[in-house]
């Protein structure tokens, strides 16, 4: 009797636990990823940070208006800075990268890097911001702006050019009002190199229809949806800063990590109950581990 509880329990731990070692590895590699992904993330975004907002502080007066702000930075594109003319290579982290956008006079002349840069400065100099997209007929991206709050008022402004859009009298313009195309048309006179076919028609925040496969079908579902959702939180601001991308690649293999811990701790469990109730043995293998042991026996 002795002999046969025995094998029962070295077969249900055998079959409990086989799988285990290579779980908990799993489980171990996808936490330490996640933990190190993590903190990469925060020790760039942190260095990311400070380098711009020094950069900031040197740009714009710091006890200033937000319109003063603004103004002082639209003043440092318009001026063409003295920066490396070098094109950069690489990922689309190191194009995305604000510090080395800002550091570069080509990535400064493009419309989506130049309203980036401006955004990123913004944000350290305390002002308000969001990326805005104009859209052509077809959904398409023509040209990306920046709008910055006013006094309760986001305006817009093209950093590309350096400029604001503004009416006659010198008053900043929301894009609502630059939907009016004699207003719109009034605004670009005073704007030099703006085409204008970048028109405030159609405008997004979000633009999904550059996701491979399912983007246009994503566009078209959110376009039904109220406006609030897009205008919440700068959304661009998150896609387009590349420091912030590690502690999202980590989130997933933290749920992972979890995940096949539970798993395993649930397996040696079940191991453990199996060991010490005799109706959850696998009774083919149980029976081929007997006659395995009696064959054995002398």
């Amino acid at each position: 009797m002795q002999f046969l509880e025995q094998d029962m329990l070295e077969l249900t731990t055998r079959n409990g636990q086989g799988r285990a070692p290579f779980v908990r590895l799993a489980s171990a590699a996808s936490l330490i990823a996640a933990c190190a992904l993590f903190l990469y993330g925060v020790a760039w975004t942190y260095s990311t940070r400070r380098y711009l907002k020094g950069f900031a502080d040197a740009i714009v007066p710091l006890d200033g208006s937000s319109q003063e702000k603004t103004e002082a930075l639209l003043s440092w594109f318009r001026q063409e800075p003295g920066r490396n003319e070098e094109a950069i290579e690489g990922s689309s982290a190191t194009l995305r990268d604000p510090v080395s956008i800002v550091q570069n006079a080509r990535l400064l002349k493009i419309c989506g890097s130049a309203t980036n840069a401006f955004i990123n400065l913004a944000d350290a100099a305390g002002l308000r911001t969001r990326r805005l997209l104009l859209l052509d007929s077809s959904g398409g991206a023509m040209h990306v702006i920046a709008e910055v709050k006013w006094d309760g008022r986001w305006v817009a402004v093209n950093p590309q050019t350096g400029q604001a859009f503004k009416d006659k009298s010198g008053r900043a313009l929301a894009k609502e009002e630059l939907r009016d195309p004699a207003v719109f048309r009034n605004a670009i006179s005073r704007m030099p190199g703006y085409s204008p076919t970048y028109s405030f028609e159609h405008t997004a925040y979000v633009h999904l229809q550059r996701i491979a496969f399912a983007g246009g079908r994503l566009q078209s579902i959110f376009d039904r949806m109220p406006p609030r959702w897009q205008q919440a939180i700068d959304w661009g601001y998150y896609a387009e800063n590349p420091s912030l991308w590690p502690p999202f690649w980590a989130a997933p293999l933290l749920l992972a990590g979890v995940l096949l811990r539970l798993a395993s701790r649930r397996s040696r469990r079940a191991a453990v109950r199996a060991a010490k109730d005799p109706e959850i043995v696998d009774e083919p293998a149980f029976q081929s581990s007997i006659v395995n042991r009696e064959s054995t026996i002398p």
